[in-house]
């Protein structure tokens, strides 16, 4: 009989324990009073600005964007005062000596790493029963999906695995050849999405973003495809409710002036709009924003 060797594979990362999962819609004067801990913590901006501290210094922290936070690193976080942000917050056990390549940094996160953090929002609502929404979390109580479990722990390797080949240098040798790719579609999306923001009050074409873009439908096209799986127009309507959102958790405006400040013919059409995207109307969503709220202070 052949004598067969096992050969043992290693890790880069091995993620051991999830902490915390989290997925806040904060109002725009939350404030943290800012932590320390023994684990990891990765904030990530979904929706919004929102300020973060650490090494002494408030930063920036704007929407695609991820930071994490070494253990016993003293942490803060809070609204920047204009916007109210969506954020979500993982704390982890990871003793892999390739963590440190994350100290103090904030990085852009790729859509390939993005979808990971969905995953693992998506696979926590399977795998646990506690609200993520709920801030003051100690512990993650199991609801028994032991596969759930199990991908949130792949999926969060695969994240910090996948940003730290994007931004090290450790990726394939294919990864030179396409940089330059790479960088001019970052910058097409950027531009796009840029230009999206600042004209979420207007009913916007493919033509007049092109236009305004000096970039062919086609190219547009294929950046939001790669980056988003969604069309640009299916992307800047959800843009457009995530702002609509975010000006009812405000709480400055009432529904009509709201449809009236995003440019809609009628608040019959943005109503009909907002049900489509977030499942629920504008006043339905005010109302359970609004209990969260109170339930949070």
């Amino acid at each position: 009989m052949d004598t067969f060797e096992r050969t043992e594979l290693n890790k880069a990362f091995d993620v051991s324990s999830v902490i915390t999962i989290h997925y806040f819609e904060h109002s725009r004067d939350y404030v943290f009073q800012g932590e320390s801990h023994n684990f990891w913590e990765m904030a990530y901006a979904d929706r919004g600005d929102v300020l973060v501290y650490f090494n002494g210094e408030w930063h920036t922290l704007k929407p695609g964007y991820a930071v994490f936070h070494r253990p016993m690193q003293f942490h803060n976080l809070k609204a920047d005062g204009h916007t109210a942000p969506n954020v979500i917050v993982v704390s982890f056990d990871c003793d892999s000596g390739l963590m440190d390549f994350f100290n103090d940094k904030i990085l852009y996160v790729p859509q390939q790493a993005k979808d990971k953090i969905k995953d693992i929002i998506r696979c926590a609502g399977q795998a646990f029963t506690t609200r993520l929404d709920d801030p003051y979390t100690k512990k993650l109580v199991k609801s028994g999906n032991i596969a759930a479990e199990q991908y949130i722990s792949l999926y969060l390797e695969e994240l910090l695995l996948s940003l730290y080949t994007h931004y090290s240098g450790a990726a394939d040798t294919k990864k030179n050849k396409l940089n330059s790719t790479v960088s001019v579609m970052n910058t097409v999306f950027e531009r796009a999405t840029a230009y999206m923001r600042e004209n979420t009050n207007k009913n916007l074409t493919i033509d007049a973003i092109s236009r305004a873009l000096h970039i062919s439908r086609s190219e547009l096209k294929r950046v939001f495809r790669e980056y988003t799986g969604l069309g640009v127009i299916t992307y800047f309507r959800n843009m457009r409710i995530e702002h609509a959102k975010t000006l009812i958790r405000d709480g400055g405006m009432n529904i009509t002036e709201i449809a009236e400040r995003m440019g809609y013919e009628s608040i019959h059409c943005f109503s009909k709009q907002f049900k489509n995207v977030v499942g629920m109307s504008p006043r339905e969503y005010s109302l359970s924003i609004k209990m969260w709220i109170d339930d949070s202070k």
